[in-house]
């Protein structure tokens, strides 16, 4: 879900670009870790969620450079020195991005995608490993319907939130003071 994403805003918004870009490799680092899990797979998944987590905020401001390459390879590093504490940063990162994203825009366009992000979270988090809906043996895997509402709600935002050198189209509200 992650790849078919990252491959339509890469084709519908090019100015988000590199979002698709890190959507795909967050693809990719979620297909390691969750399926063949070669040695570096985590590492990998981390890497990726936490690069697409600087780019979506990043992309259009005057930190644009930095979060392109750069940005995954300093966070690449630090995964790859500091592993243990993935689960912190990852979070931290999260609502920064929250964060910058409700001061840029506060119409629909983003909350939508970020209520989207929120509700699958909470169902992924009660599906992992060692939690109440965790059961391997099942088909349905909350851990997967949020990977699937991630991927859409990156989406979402990427498609439908303007840039933050765009003006708000007519009849969207204002951004709040």
């Amino acid at each position: 879900m992650f790849v078919v994403c990252g491959l339509v805003i890469t084709a519908r918004r090019p100015e988000r670009f590199w979002v698709g870009i890190a959507l795909i490799a967050t693809g990719i680092g979620s297909f390691l870790f969750h399926g063949p899990m070669p040695a570096g797979s985590q590492w990998a998944h981390d890497a990726t969620l936490a690069w697409l987590l600087v780019t979506v905020p990043g992309v259009g401001t005057r930190w644009h450079e930095w979060v392109k390459l750069p940005g995954l390879i300093l966070l690449g590093a630090v995964f790859a020195l500091a592993s243990r504490f993935a689960e912190p940063v990852i979070v931290i990162l999260t609502v920064i991005s929250i964060v910058v994203l409700l001061k840029r825009d506060r119409s629909l366009a983003t909350y939508g995608p970020l209520i989207l992000l929120v509700l699958t979270a909470g169902l992924g988090r009660l599906g992992a490993t060692g939690w109440p809906l965790c059961d391997p043996g099942s088909l349905l895997q909350p851990h997967a319907v949020w990977h699937v509402g991630s991927a859409a709600a990156v989406t979402w935002w990427a498609l439908a939130a303007p840039g933050p050198t765009q003006k708000q189209p007519p009849g969207r509200p204002a951004k709040a003071n």
